[in-house]
């Protein structure tokens, strides 16, 4: 019989090699490739335990098989909640029971949340997007308005108006006409002829605008002043942007400064100004005042008003309240902007405004026009939240237009335009479903709508498809974190911080494998976390990765025997097309399903060289659990490593018997538990323990008290 130094050496001296025979063992290669296929579709911990085979799969890997009867104990144990030290996984001394608990999340799982139309990510997201809007699409029509500007001038006649496209569209939707549907034939009689007036006698006054916006001819030439003005030009834009639902867009407030800017010098009464809406809106808006809600008519008695006279309208104005004091403030800068006299008039060779006035309306009109827009948007968000709190069906969602407008704005679609059918059928689309309704559409604007809720096809609330799970997510932080070193510096320790955020931020809106590869902020924090940076892997080498089936042991990381590239892939829910896979990951994280899979491997290994040797079962153990150690009560809790270190120190078995805290001294003085992380030391340690083992059973076989020692999982409170 080989000796047990030389048994041990066998097992150890190539540990890879000797794992791999013992997951190629048919028996423990059916029961991996079991518990692999099957622990990410258990939802709960009856689930869990009402499948024998994962059930004592995991407790054979966590050396608790001999509990695998105690379900009522093992239950609570797996409901633990480990921030809480009164939980029972805590209270029991035994840390093998903790560490079980904290390889699931059953904790959690417990008592699961209920499903909601969207996550408070997806909602950040968001409101993110809908603070956005105006500008995203200002941007969107630039080339629209300025081909408008500059292509109205050098029309010449009425056919040439009509042959342009862009300039026919913008012209007939700023008077509020379909363009899409309209006749050129009865537009060119409605600019060269009479035909507006039909639709004006029933009350349709549109194409009496468009008429009067564009005077071509009767033959249809141009006038000889020229078809617009630039002031017509401006105006006929910004109708069109306030049509198209962007007159509080940048661009419109920067239509209507340019408007004012142009106008405000040909006004000569308070009457002109007061008539013209547009320059009344930007005096108006420069004070704070809203031009929709304020009237000409009092604008006029406030303009032409004395403020040296205690009877004037403006000094009577009511000042009981805050708000009333603050609207006769606002009203009296206004007033004071101009130089109208008593009856509306100018002083002979005055203007409306001084330079300084009309410098202090403008930058008061964009500085009131964003805190105008910034309230909006307040407003507008804060009834959005609390509405989409009760929606649980996409039909509530298309019904509620406080979640409707808000959402579909935020992702560049016109509520007005779009058919609530097929926004109702793209919420029940898979955005990472290639097939899918949503992504038959072509339109990155639907998939990101999809991706921004969470129903299921039915247009039920259901779970959110998270490319990666909370819990897979700490996990990838915590590695992230452990390559910084033990030592960090202030300075490191906010970059990584701050590199977590962003990561975090950066996935919440990954809908496919191909965002997420696409992402550098994702992949460069990711292949950190997991040790793969250096690697030169390409975007086709990661979704390759991260698509591969951990199930199956023949993919492309399981292939591949890197442990860096499996961990990699089973922290993330992609499926095998790129999608994501909505119900992954929710019982245990990456780490430790591997974690447990290679418990139950080397659980095994101490089993069958147990079957020989004990000694070597006990010394196999140690050498796990060795590293591990952080506390000298850790040993006095295991039977198993409390033998090891008792024979290896000279200690009697009886020293087990006394106090727990003369036994900690003890040992105190005995051991330095920090030398087991030396591989080294930890190797000249267990050479000790089977020497003196040896040497204590007369050779190198040893009997059966190791076996029930290690296999002892009774709690010990």
């Amino acid at each position: 019989m080989l000796s047990t130094y030389l048994s041990y050496q066998l097992y150890t001296r190539d540990m890879p090699k000797t794992l791999e025979r013992i997951a190629s063992d048919p028996v423990t290669k059916r029961d991996a490739e079991y518990y692999r296929a099957n622990i990410h579709s258990v939802a709960t911990v009856d689930e869990f335990m009402d499948d024998y085979r994962l059930y004592s799969y995991a407790m054979k890997a966590y050396g608790l098989e001999e509990q695998i009867p105690s379900r009522a104990l093992i239950k609570k144990v797996l409901e633990s909640d480990l921030s809480d030290k009164t939980s029972i996984a805590n209270k029991l001394s035994d840390e093998r029971y903790r560490t079980f608990a904290a390889a699931f999340n059953f904790a959690k799982a417990a008592e699961p949340a209920a499903p909601t139309a969207q996550t408070k990510g997806q909602t950040d997201l968001l409101v993110d997007a809908y603070s956005e809007h105006r500008i995203r699409a200002g941007q969107a029509v630039a080339a629209t308005t300025k081909a408008f500007v500059d292509g109205i001038g050098a029309i010449t006649n009425v056919d040439a108006f009509l042959d342009n496209q862009t300039l026919f569209t913008v012209a007939l939707e700023a008077a509020g006409i379909d363009a899409s549907i309209a006749s050129r034939s009865f537009i060119r009689d409605v600019l060269t002829g009479n035909a507006a007036d039909g639709p004006a006698a029933n009350g349709d006054l549109r194409y009496a605008a468009l008429a009067a916006m564009l005077p071509f001819e009767a033959d249809g030439s141009v006038p000889a002043g020229g078809l617009q003005s630039a002031s017509d030009t401006n105006t006929t834009v910004f109708a069109w942007l306030e049509q198209k639902g962007l007159g509080a867009s940048p661009q419109a407030a920067a239509y209507q400064v340019s408007y004012y800017e142009a106008e405000i010098g040909a006004v000569r009464t308070a009457d002109d100004l007061v008539g013209n809406i547009r320059l009344l809106t930007v005096a108006l808006g420069s004070v704070g005042l809203n031009a929709g809600i304020e009237t000409p008519a009092f604008a006029w008695t406030i303009l032409t008003s004395d403020p040296a006279d205690p009877q004037s309208a403006l000094n009577r104005m009511a000042e009981a309240t805050p708000e009333q004091l603050a609207r006769k403030q606002q009203y009296r800068t206004f007033a004071e902007r101009f130089n109208f006299d008593a009856q509306g008039n100018l002083p002979a060779g005055a203007s409306a405004q001084t330079a300084a006035a009309k410098q202090a309306t403008v930058d008061g009109y964009f500085a009131n026009y964003q805190n105008q827009v910034a309230s909006s948007d307040r407003v507008a968000t804060s009834l959005f939240k609390a509405s989409i709190a009760s929606v649980t069906t996409a039909l509530q969602f298309v019904s509620s237009s406080a979640v409707y407008n808000y959402a579909l704005k935020a992702f560049d679609l016109d509520p007005t335009q779009e058919s609530r059918s097929t926004i109702m059928r793209v919420l029940r689309s898979d955005p990472s479903d290639p097939k899918s309704f949503v992504n038959t559409l072509g339109d990155e604007r639907y998939v990101r709508l999809a991706a921004g809720f969470n129903f299921d096809d039915s247009g039920k609330v259901a779970a959110p498809r998270l490319a990666q799970t909370a819990a897979n997510q700490t996990d990838t932080a915590n590695r992230y974190a452990e390559r910084l070193g033990e030592n960090p510096t202030a300075a490191e320790t906010e970059k990584a911080k701050a590199a977590t955020e962003a990561y975090r931020a950066a996935l919440a809106s990954v809908i496919s494998v191909d965002d997420f590869v696409a992402s550098k902020t994702l992949t460069d924090y990711a292949l950190k976390a997991y040790g793969l940076e250096d690697e030169k892997l390409s975007q086709k080498d990661l979704v390759a990765i991260l698509t591969s089936d951990i199930s199956d042991p023949e993919s492309f990381v399981n292939a591949s025997g890197d442990k860096r590239l499996i961990e990699f892939a089973a922290a993330y829910a992609f499926t095998s097309d790129g999608g994501i896979d909505r119900d992954a990951g929710a019982v245990q994280t990456a780490k430790n399903f591997l974690s447990t899979q290679d418990f139950f491997l080397r659980q095994a290994m101490e089993e069958e060289a147990g079957a020989d040797n004990e000694a070597v079962r006990l010394a196999l153990y140690f050498r796990r659990m060795g590293p591990e150690l952080s506390s000298f009560y850790d040993i006095l809790a295991d039977p198993a490593l409390l033998n090891v270190v008792q024979i290896a120190v000279g200690l009697p078995a009886e020293s087990g018997q006394s106090n727990i805290d003369v036994q900690k001294r003890t040992l105190e003085k005995k051991l330095d538990l920090e030398a087991f992380q030396d591989p080294k030391q930890l190797e000249r340690f267990i050479s000790r323990f089977i020497a003196l083992y040896d040497a204590q059973s007369g050779g190198g076989t040893i009997g059966s008290p190791a076996l029930t020692i290690l296999s002892s999982g009774s709690a010990i409170l």
